[in-house]
């Protein structure tokens, strides 16, 4: 009956013009643990600086009343959040296909044990990043002994995963001062069980800072790396994906706007600890502290966003243009690599269980 009442609500929304609503972010707070050299999050201001558990109740209500297939519970640094325990169980409940806990890892270990053995206790995906080794990964997180501190923590959660069907996963953003080390961190995440997806840095949303010395560059180095990167079976990003960070570099824009060119399948929706929901850049476009998301992807200012898109050069980023790709292969060759990439996805679980 669930999966009835989710295809009709699906067909009220495409009718309606509103978007599937592909998958949603919950930033539960702006407080944060490190200090990244591209991310301005713990510069917001707004108050509270943190979700309460009651409001997540209702932000999950409506979630739940619009449809709601995969979600991300992030922040700031989520383990941070002292109800974390209780969002997460309310986020299982909310999400009909996958739920994802995104943290940082940097954390008491204590505080790591308790909330990672919840996520996989219920089968909560758990998404770190994993940056640089030494001193340069110590450089892009403005914290101190992040490499050791973050894969000390993987492996914690790998040994305590047991018969879990979690999927743990490291994101990577490729820079221009970890390049080197990409291969490297690759192989110690897969050492300890984990996956990784690659991300790139960029400044296309309002909480990227602007870092020349990260800035990509094009030549060998990263020629190299992208020819590691591309079929690697331990990343999960699609290969068309990976084969357009290149272009994009040379500033050969597909124009491509997730939220325009695909708004009923490919809309990524983020909602802030105080409520406010955006698309990708600029204002809120509501509160779904007051209003439904229905009422908000139906209204004047939801309307208004994607006018304003169409504007856009288009952009390149594993949050946006990669669920596009997926749903819009450009060719037979994608449509087959991307079926591969969902098997490597459900395989990666399959292969964390048998641990």
């Amino acid at each position: 009956m669930k999966k009835i009442s989710q295809v009709i609500k699906g067909i009220s929304h495409g009718v309606g013009g509103r978007p599937l609503n592909s998958s949603t972010e919950i930033r539960l707070t702006y407080l944060c643990s490190q200090r990244c050299r591209q991310c301005s999050v713990y510069e917001r201001t707004t108050k509270p600086a943190i979700m309460s558990y009651e409001n997540f109740q209702l932000v999950a209500k409506r979630l739940r009343e619009y449809g709601a297939p995969i979600g991300f519970i992030s922040g700031g640094e989520a383990t941070l959040v002292p109800h974390l325990d209780k969002i997460l169980l309310e986020a299982k409940k909310t999400f009909s296909i996958a739920t994802s806990l995104v943290t940082g890892l940097y954390n008491k270990t204590e505080v790591i044990e308790c909330f990672g053995r919840i996520a996989l206790e219920n089968n909560i995906n758990i998404q770190t990043s994993l940056d640089g080794l030494g001193k340069i990964g110590d450089s892009l997180r403005g914290v101190k002994d992040f490499s050791d501190t973050v894969l000390g923590h993987m492996k914690l959660l790998s040994e305590l995963r047991g018969n879990s069907k979690s999927l743990l996963y490291a994101n990577i953003v490729l820079n221009n001062l970890n390049l080197d080390q990409v291969p490297e961190l690759i192989k110690q995440a897969r050492d300890l069980g984990w996956k990784t997806t690659i991300g790139l840095y960029h400044t296309l949303t309002a909480t990227t800072r602007t870092d020349d010395e990260m800035s990509l560059r094009l030549g060998k180095r990263l020629d190299d790396v992208l020819q590691f990167l591309d079929g690697n079976q331990d990343i999960l990003n699609l290969n068309s994906f990976i084969r357009g960070i290149k272009p994009f570099i040379e500033n050969k824009f597909f124009n491509i706007c997730p939220f325009v060119d695909s708004k009923f399948l490919s809309t990524r929706t983020t909602i802030m600890e105080n409520g406010d929901v955006h698309l990708c850049y600029g204002a809120p476009i509501g509160n779904i502290f007051k209003n439904s998301l229905k009422e908000i992807f139906s209204s004047e200012d939801y309307k208004q966003r994607l006018e304003s898109y169409r504007k856009c050069q288009g952009c390149w980023t594993t949050c946006y243009t990669q669920r596009y790709l997926l749903v819009h292969p450009r060719s037979i060759k994608e449509l087959f690599e991307n079926y591969k990439k969902i098997k490597l996805t459900r395989a990666g679980r399959l292969d964390l269980v048998k641990r």
